[in-house]
């Protein structure tokens, strides 16, 4: 079984107008990073039948949509509506995770639990330098500790600070990260992107103890980083701590395909120098996944 433990969908009403969505939402840094004014978009966008066809061709058997880490927090109830449509329309297909904003205060935690009593697995991805929040703010850590209790994975946007700019760089919290991991060292974390080479810090014999229940996923890589990544990492953490991840609809090969697709890079995964056994814990050992109950094909 093939795991895409992150991967974006929006309904047809978003992508045919991406500006009119972002501008009555007050979503400035997405459309920034869907729609930019200054450079071409790397952004793709895929429908129900789209998206289900480009995982048969890829061999990917579930995704997981990912909610944003939207500046508005009603917007995030949105998201979690669609996402509510969308598991109910193919369960066998998609996990979804909950969209979430603590400035929503009490209405966030009343959101999840309704998110949760609906099959959600999760929650993310969280950027708290767009979202406008402290890692210590009591509501987040409220919005943690519910996640501590239901078993949930929180996934964060992460980005390296240092290398070449991209819409997607902001903040890493290096520190907070750390904090979070040692005051609820229950909390499942996914640091999304490589986690902005947090991984390499595991080198550090005190901050691996600090870490061990923190994954990292590969969305987005060939974006970001050569493939060597995979090798230098999972030397590192093993592979069981770094998980498949594509960032779909996001166009990873912009100079190569017009169009966003999941074989190209599950393809370039296999022709990394990891071994299969290495390869197959990748793909499929997503920290939640065995609550799912499902078989293998």
């Amino acid at each position: 079984m093939v795991i895409d433990c992150h991967v974006h969908r929006y309904p047809p009403e978003v992508f045919v107008d991406p500006v009119s969505f972002a501008n009555i939402q007050g979503e400035k840094h997405w459309l920034r990073l869907v729609a930019p004014e200054d450079k071409s978009s790397i952004q793709g966008w895929a429908d129900r039948e789209t998206m289900l066809s480009d995982m048969d061709a890829g061999g990917v058997d579930m995704a997981t949509l990912l909610g944003w880490y939207w500046e508005n927090p009603e917007t995030c109830a949105l998201h979690n509506h669609w996402h509510a449509e969308w598991i109910r329309e193919d369960p066998d297909r998609f996990v979804a995770f909950a969209a979430t904003h603590p400035l929503a205060k009490e209405k966030a935690l009343d959101d999840l639990k309704e998110a949760r009593d609906t099959g959600f697995r999760g929650i993310g991805e969280i950027l708290p330098a767009i979202q406008g929040f402290s890692m210590r703010d009591p509501h987040w850590l409220k919005i943690v500790e519910f996640a501590v209790d239901t078993g949930w994975p929180i996934n964060f946007h992460v980005s390296e600070p240092v290398g070449r700019p991209h819409p997607g760089q902001a903040p890493t919290p290096f520190e907070d990260f750390r904090w979070l991991a040692e005051t609820y060292p229950e909390l499942k974390m996914i640091l999304a992107h490589w986690g902005g080479l947090i991984p390499f810090y595991e080198l550090n014999e005190h901050f691996r103890k600090s870490f061990t229940n923190v994954w990292y996923d590969v969305a987005a890589s060939p974006l970001l980083y050569d493939t060597k990544v995979f090798r230098a990492v999972v030397d590192i953490v093993g592979p069981d701590k770094v998980l498949y991840g594509s960032d779909y609809p996001l166009r990873l090969y912009p100079d190569k395909l017009e169009k966003p697709d999941f074989s190209t890079f599950l393809g370039e995964i296999r022709d990394t120098e990891l071994t299969e056994e290495e390869l197959s814990a990748i793909r499929t050992d997503f920290p939640l996944i065995a609550s799912l109950s499902l078989n293998s094909p």
